[in-house]
């Protein structure tokens, strides 16, 4: 029988994984000089050839990047940069791969094998790049781009993709006024958030700046612990929608004005479908507006306006950035600003 890696580890008295990286010569695992001849020599006396796949791999032709999301992939907006992603690789003849674990440890040392080519981090709430991944970007090189985690301080030895949360909300806010809206009622989550955070900050200045415009915020009731019941099922939030549309109410008496010149703010896109829940908001037909995209279409909605997070081009970024590594180039940090999806801009106009 044809000698193995096991037969090689035996005999020369390492692990499997040992001899893996001291036969190829691309790996970066530091290995004394006495194991590394050590196991090729055994190698040779006992004849083991290296079969195509385990060359492909020590070649560094797997022409794969990885994409690390911990969130579901039903949820639209991860779904939507994991389709930017895979579309702009299999543009290149470059295949994706989804990678789950929140550690990164496993993929590491898929890099380092050849398995991967690079690797993606999908930021979320306050979730950042863990240390051991940012320690293999400066260390080992691997071609890495941060998405959604806010731009890295100094030099960074990887690319990252961001969006411009703050300008999203304070375009919304202009647009709100140029249809003569007086009250703004801001729906919004009770979660650990970095866009949560800069959205309120840029939201509160431009309002300040607007002084014929008034918030009422509401919450959502949504915390991170009941965030990741719904994550785990639809049952939590069977009871989700009535009750945010009888906040909305709540809310809405309480303002001055007549309804053309009210509007229910959405910090959430996922948030616009239980807030159609408020019977104030579908009888008066109230301006309802988002701070990212959700599941209503604005083409169906003529009182729903979105400023609309770039999703699928941030995972089509994300990969260029990987690929733009890969072919000796610097990293490059980008910042992606939304786009209002607007279909209607003169509905509102008094």
């Amino acid at each position: 029988m044809r000698p193995t890696l096991k037969d090689v580890a035996s005999r020369a008295g390492v692990s499997v994984s040992t001899v893996s990286y001291a036969l190829n010569d691309a790996s970066k695992i530091a290995l004394s000089t006495d194991t590394r001849d050590r196991v090729k020599r055994i190698a040779k006396e006992i004849g083991y050839i290296p079969n195509s796949v385990a060359q492909s791999l020590r070649a560094r032709a797997s022409r794969s990047v990885g994409m690390l999301v911990t969130k579901p992939l039903t949820n639209p907006r991860y779904a939507a940069i994991v389709q930017g992603a895979s579309a702009a690789l299999a543009a290149q003849r470059m295949h994706l791969t989804i990678v789950s674990d929140p550690s990164g440890d496993a993929y590491l040392d898929d890099y380092r094998s050849g398995r991967l080519d690079g690797l993606v981090f999908v930021g979320h709430d306050d979730e950042s790049v863990p240390e051991t991944i940012l320690e293999a970007a400066q260390r080992d090189g691997l071609p890495l781009v941060a998405l959604d985690c806010g731009l890295p301080d100094g030099d960074a030895w990887h690319s990252s993709v961001d969006f411009d949360y703050a300008r999203g909300a304070a375009e919304m806010v202009a647009a709100l006024a140029d249809r003569g809206i007086r009250s703004v009622v801001h729906v919004r989550p009770d979660v650990s958030s970095r866009a949560e955070r800069l959205r309120e900050a840029a939201l509160a200045k431009a309002i300040a700046a607007r002084p014929g415009i008034s918030r009422k915020v509401v919450s959502t009731g949504l915390t991170d612990e009941l965030l990741r019941e719904f994550e785990r099922g639809p049952a939590a939030g069977l009871r989700y929608g009535p009750e945010l549309g009888a906040r909305i109410d709540a809310a809405l008496a309480e303002l001055p004005g007549e309804d053309r010149e009210l509007a229910v703010l959405c910090s959430w896109g996922a948030d616009v479908e239980p807030t159609m829940a408020s019977r104030r908001l579908r009888e008066g037909g109230i301006l309802v507006a988002a701070l990212a995209a959700g599941s209503l279409s604005p083409s169906v909605w003529p009182h729903l306006l979105y400023s609309r997070l770039p999703l699928e081009r941030a995972g089509a970024e994300s990969a260029r950035l990987v690929m733009q590594v890969l072919a000796g180039d610097a990293h490059e940090h980008l910042v992606l600003a939304p786009d209002l999806d607007d279909p209607a801009p003169a509905i509102r106009e008094p």
